[in-house]
C-alpha cells in the first residue's frame, strides 16, 4: 500500500491509497487486515476524503467469499462507492478497483486501454469545484 496526501485549490486534504495484493503471496485476511489497519490510523477521521485503488485480485464480477468479503468491509461498513463498473483485464475479470467515499466529486471514472499488459489502466477524474 502506498499513500499520497493531495492538497491542492479545490482538493484539500484527499488520500489517495494505492493498493497491489499479490494473489499468490498475500492471503485475502491480510488484505481486510491491512485495510482495517489503514483505517484506525491514517485513515481515522471519518470526513477524510479517500480514494482506494489498485490491484486488489478479487474478482467484483464473480460472488465468491472474498467478493462479499470485500463488498461488506468497502462498502456497506465504510460506505465507499466502487467507481469501476466494468472489466479490468483482458481476460474479462475485473480484479482492479476504486474504492471512494466522494463520489459526488468524481467527473468520470473507468478504464484504457494498454499495449503492455493484461491489465486495463483504471481512473478516477476529479470536479475540483465541488
Amino acid at each position: 500500500m502506498t499513500v499520497a496526501i493531495i492538497n491542492l485549490p479545490g482538493c484539500s486534504n484527499i488520500h489517495v491509497v494505492g493498493i497491489y495484493r499479490s494473489k499468490s503471496k498475500v492471503v485475502f485476511s491480510k488484505l481486510i487486515e491491512a485495510l482495517e489497519h489503514l483505517h484506525r490510523t491514517i485513515l481515522s477521521e471519518p470526513q477524510t476524503p479517500v480514494i482506494i485503488l489498485g490491484d486488489f485480485n478479487v474478482n467484483f464480477m464473480e460472488v465468491t467469499s472474498q467478493q462479499k468479503a470485500l463488498v461488506e468491509y468497502m462498502i456497506k461498513q465504510k460506505s465507499y462507492t466502487q467507481l469501476i463498473k466494468q472489466y479490468t483485464t483482458d481476460y474479462k475479470t475485473q480484479i482492479d478497483h476504486i474504492y471512494t467515499n466522494i463520489p459526488h466529486q468524481v467527473q468520470s471514472s473507468g478504464t484504457l486501454e494498454s499495449y503492455y499488459s493484461d491489465h486495463k489502466p483504471i481512473f478516477a477524474c476529479l470536479n475540483l469545484s465541488s
